[in-house]
């Protein structure tokens, strides 16, 4: 089991260094046991980023593209364990978005929630946001292609013709219980050209290209970028080959 003390050392050593602004995108059962379970796990990154730090937890969740509503105050995150705790931590702030939002505690939550941006994905978000802030993402146990939605606001901001701007409309509750109809935009894959989603071949080739480092803690694989890095990177290598972001399955 690990426990608090262990996992600070971890994270510090894996490259976490105090003040850092920081998205984690996370699968506690990956680590395979922590002493007082996931909020363990949030303590530690927490003491990791110090007081001057700033922790980023996705709360996407997906129901508003299929119709549901959306309530700042009670939509539950479906992202795992830790990201529905620190969306209920009473020290976080909630960004208003009701496909890609976020719940963020620290020295730069106000600045990360106080814009009402549109598009999923855009310079206003919280991914363009986090380069301003020359933040780091962090993966625990998760493959690439399951945790790194950064990749796709690369392809917003550099132009991706197998993806195109969608809207989704619905009803959005605010923090005093005001309920109003608005249209929200994601960048999505085109399914009529048997567009999918594969992103692992371009986080391979960070990890050999250094721009992420990896690292053994419990049982789970933990990467660590810096956003600014990946953005460069990946902005390059998807010119050269778009292959590396997605793949096209062919009409059987």
């Amino acid at each position: 089991m690990l426990t608090l003390d262990q996992l600070v050392s971890e994270f510090r050593t894996l490259g976490i260094a105090p003040g850092d602004t920081l998205l984690v995108h996370s699968s506690y059962k990956s680590l395979g046991g922590v002493e007082g379970g996931p909020q363990t796990v949030i303590d530690a990154l927490l003491a990791a980023l110090g007081e001057e730090g700033t922790l980023i937890m996705p709360n996407f969740n997906f129901d508003f593209c299929k119709g549901a509503p959306w309530d700042v105050r009670t939509t539950p995150s479906h992202m795992g364990a830790i990201t529905e705790l620190v969306r209920n931590d009473p020290r976080a702030k909630r960004v208003f978005h009701p496909i890609y939002s976020f719940a963020v505690i620290g020295k730069h939550a106000e600045n990360l929630t106080a814009e009402r941006y549109v598009s999923s994905y855009g310079k206003a978000s919280v991914f363009g946001k986090l380069r301003q802030l020359d933040g780091k993402i962090m993966v625990i146990g998760l493959s690439y292609t399951n945790s790194m939605t950064f990749f796709h606001h690369v392809e917003e901001m550099e132009g991706a013709d197998y993806r195109y701007m969608k809207s989704f409309t619905g009803q959005v509750t605010d923090w005093d219980g005001t309920t109003r109809e608005a249209t929200y935009t994601m960048l999505v894959r085109d399914i009529e050209r048997g567009v999918h989603t594969e992103v692992d071949p371009m986080g391979v080739l960070m990890e050999q290209a250094g721009v992420i480092t990896v690292s053994r803690i419990g049982e789970a694989k933990v990467s660590l970028m810096r956003a600014d890095e990946v953005y460069a990177f990946t902005a390059r290598e998807m010119r050269r080959e778009p292959g590396l972001l997605y793949y096209i399955e062919k009409p059987s």
